[in-house]
């Protein structure tokens, strides 16, 4: 018996010194630390709301968009509208999110082109995704080439895809004007045709011509041409206007430190003086000097273009009064010393 229980005992001490504290005699605690490697091929599907298509693929290049185009009156077109699976959700890299991107609203409204170049409205009507038809006809008073009336009418609603038939001014047969052919006719002859055919006359002279004084020997723009009324055309007369032709020099001094090649075109009253074409390279040109020479008052101006980016813009226009002596000049406010900058700015 005394065996029995001593067995017992040692048994029960074997039990408590595996599992119980030498204090108190309760379970041993144990301690362990489980580390989780993220997977490089899970994400959360990012927030694209208030984005563009554009930005969505700039910003996320990697992941794997499907875009849907839909109508949306809302959102402003090429705007994401919503997407699928939403904004948090947890996906694989490699899934596929649906992008619902705006196409603008299913309905546009006409705009009024009354009075406007066709060529110009044939462009703004396709930019609001409209097909333009033209029917032309003759119209005592909307310039040639130009839009009477349009059907659907200005201010319609019609669905994208829809025709506008854009009705265009051939002009009438009392405003069609063609250019007498003036060269060789005296100077009191040409004003004369020019009064009968309705145009204008800018008339300069040519000292060095061994042509008759007096007498035209070039004229700006080409016999037979079809203009509208009251164009100027320019004459040149040989010989020299010695009572009333006077000579002036118009200067622009430049400082800037730009770079580039601009193409700059030169206008007596709005006509194109094709000779003095030119193009300069800006960080080498320190001044840009036009000898003029005149009777009367005209408006000499300068249009520059960037051959990098294509813009235009206006120099100068300068009105010359040769009736004064020296003749006077009047900037008409319009000098604008900074174009060459703005038109090399890409925005």
């Amino acid at each position: 018996m005394k065996r029995m229980i001593a067995a017992i005992a040692a048994a029960a001490m074997m039990i408590c010194a595996a599992g119980c504290d030498s204090a108190g005699g309760k379970p041993a605690e144990t301690s362990a630390t489980t580390v989780t490697t993220p997977d490089p091929n899970i994400m959360e599907v990012p927030d694209l709301s208030g984005l563009s298509r554009v930005q969505v693929e700039m910003k996320y290049p990697k992941l794997n968009f499907n875009f849907q185009e839909k109508y949306d009156d809302k959102v402003e077109e090429d705007g994401v509208i919503s997407q699928e699976p939403e904004a948090g959700t947890t996906i694989n890299k490699s899934d596929e999110i649906t992008v619902y991107v705006s196409i603008g609203g299913k309905q546009v409204e006409v705009d009024d082109y009354t009075g406007r170049n066709i060529d110009d409205v044939r462009l703004l009507i396709e930019k609001q995704g409209l097909v333009c038809e033209t029917q032309i006809e003759d119209n005592e008073t909307v310039a040639r080439n130009c839009v009477i009336r349009t059907t659907p009418s200005a201010r319609t609603m019609v669905d994208k895809g829809s025709t506008i038939i854009c009705y265009v001014s051939l002009g009438s047969a009392v405003q069609e004007i063609r250019v007498p052919d003036m060269i060789g006719k005296t100077i009191e002859d040409a004003t004369k045709l020019a009064t009968e055919n309705n145009i204008a006359l800018t008339i300069t002279y040519d000292d060095t011509s061994a042509l008759e004084p007096g007498t035209v020997i070039r004229q700006g723009i080409d016999p037979d041409t079809v203009v509208e009324p009251n164009t100027r055309v320019e004459v040149v007369i040989a010989g020299e206007n010695a009572a009333a032709s006077k000579e002036t020099t118009i200067t622009v001094t430049l400082n800037t430190k730009l770079e580039g090649e601009f193409e700059l075109k030169y206008y007596i009253d709005g006509t194109l003086v094709p000779e003095k074409t030119e193009i300069k390279e800006i960080s080498l040109t320190r001044k840009i000097e036009w000898a003029v020479r005149n009777t009367d008052i005209h408006t000499y101006s300068i249009i520059v273009t960037s051959l990098t980016t294509g813009k235009s813009g206006k120099l100068y226009e300068m009105e010359v009064d040769f009736t004064t002596n020296p003749p006077t000049k009047n900037h008409h406010d319009t000098f604008n010393a900074k174009v060459f900058e703005q038109l090399l700015n890409e925005s």
